[in-house]
């Protein structure tokens, strides 16, 4: 919230320094979140297939197949998948309510389920 209130308070001034600081500010927050979900998902998923949140609500996610997850795909599915799903107005989330299999895009894409634990 900071980073996008000092990137807004920048766009909005006339000054080009204060703009790039702004702009090279919001690249870099992206970035770190980017890694940082990547990684959170990465590691939870790939480890039990639950991350902390999928633990209290007794869910995690599995491979269709018997093969584990990777950390690569438990990594892009968190991240690029999540991503995905939410582009057009959380279409992909809301897309489980009417799939036979309850799926997700991002589960569809990364041949995964989310099962109860």
């Amino acid at each position: 919230f900071i980073v996008a209130a000092v990137f807004g308070l920048t766009v909005s001034t006339e000054s080009t320094l204060l703009g790039l600081i702004g702009g090279a500010l919001m690249i870099i927050t992206l970035v770190i979140l980017f890694f940082f979900q990547f990684f959170y998902f990465g590691y939870f998923w790939s480890k039990s297939g639950q991350s902390i949140g999928m633990k209290l609500l007794n869910v995690k996610v599995v491979r269709r197949s018997d093969e584990p997850l990777s950390f690569l795909r438990s990594g892009f599915r968190g991240t690029v998948g999540y991503w995905i799903s939410g582009l057009v107005f959380g279409l992909g989330y809301i897309w489980a309510a009417f799939d036979s299999n309850k799926e997700t895009w991002h589960d569809k894409i990364f041949d995964t389920w989310v099962v109860t634990s």
